[in-house]
């Protein structure tokens, strides 16, 4: 057996080879889901474009599946979206049909994932949807620029560039900014920076399986190699990714992989991840970071869920109450 240099000389564990049945220990629309994956071909994440031409055509394929889920959630979830532009950044202003008199006065900002450099325009604002519904309240969903045409800082600062033009009319107390995976990560760069300037602060954050070390080397990246149904490895295009959007950085800058940034004085937070999902230990990390540093911090999991699941099974049961638990406790900490 060869050892690992990566793990500082430790020779790695081998393990056989097994099926993965699908549980009956979760709903049986999450168990459709699972199943579903089971037959999505992992390969196609291995071939990582080489050309801007390529990129730009993955970009639109991603772009173009997110416009042909979205009539569905849509019909199930009626939302009025309204372009708009704050800051010089393109958002999309989302709400649902009634409004709860509870959030009146309060704003919730979304950030949506795509691994920095997918599911831009209408295509990213699926989980806003979802949010609005269940708080019953309007959302700010934010097109944030990506590569291949804008890597990082564009997306930090675009994300700053909105909170600032949101806090000249709203409490800064009273927002609440939420996210997945890239999004997810997303937020917590951005509070990174807010703190670097000075600015006010959000009242509470909920990052849900963010995508917090682009290196790849936490655990489950490995662990849940292949077990994710959504997101099946890191090598291939989830590296390119991270690598095509950190540009000139270097993967561990904070504001890249937020999971190596001071979280001291960060609100309130509540992450989201499932026992299947490949970033499962960049959600822990964060979560175990944010307690050495005194934040409160709630990890809420979820049985044989992958990467950001309740996303794409957004009717089950499982998907309810993940934002069901978003909503609690943001309504817990936010000034009202």
């Amino acid at each position: 057996m060869s050892l690992d240099p990566a793990s500082g000389g430790h020779a790695p564990r081998e393990v056989p080879a097994k099926s993965l049945p699908v549980p009956a220990t979760v709903s049986p629309r999450l168990r459709r889901s699972i199943s579903d994956a089971a037959l999505a071909p992992a390969g196609a994440f291995l071939r990582s474009p080489r050309t801007l031409e390529q990129w730009r055509g993955l970009v639109a394929a991603i772009a173009a599946q997110g416009a042909e889920r979205l009539p569905a959630l849509l019909a199930a979830r009626p939302t009025a979206i309204a372009e708009q532009t704050l800051g010089g950044v393109t958002v999309r202003r989302l709400t649902p049909p009634t409004l709860s008199a509870r959030h009146q006065g309060r704003l919730f900002v979304h950030l949506h994932g795509g691994a920095y450099v997918m599911s831009g325009g209408e295509a990213g604002i699926g989980e806003g949807v979802l949010l609005a519904h269940a708080a019953r309240a309007e959302v700010i969903s934010v097109d944030y620029r990506m590569p291949p045409d804008h890597p990082f800082p564009a997306a930090v600062d675009d994300a700053v560039a909105v909170w600032r033009a949101l806090i000249e009319t709203h409490d800064p107390a009273a927002i609440g900014v939420f996210g997945t995976s890239a999004g997810g990560g997303l937020l917590l760069a951005m509070v990174l920076r807010l703190k670097a300037l000075g600015l006010p602060l959000p009242g509470a954050l909920a990052p849900g399986t963010p995508w917090a070390d682009l290196a790849g080397l936490s655990d489950s990246y490995q662990v849940n190699a292949h077990v994710d149904g959504v997101l099946p490895h890191y090598p291939g295009v989830l590296e390119a990714c991270a690598r095509l959007y950190a540009g000139e950085a270097p993967l561990d800058d904070p504001l890249v992989s937020p999971v190596h940034g001071d979280f001291a004085g960060f609100p309130p937070c509540i992450l989201t991840s499932g026992t299947r999902d490949i970033l499962l230990s960049d959600t822990t990390r964060v979560y175990r970071a944010l307690r050495a540093a005194g934040v409160e911090a709630r990890l809420e999991l979820h049985e044989a869920m992958s990467h950001a699941e309740y996303n794409q099974a957004w009717d089950s049961p499982e998907s309810e109450q993940v934002f069901a638990d978003i909503v609690a406790f943001l309504d817990a900490h936010l000034k009202g």
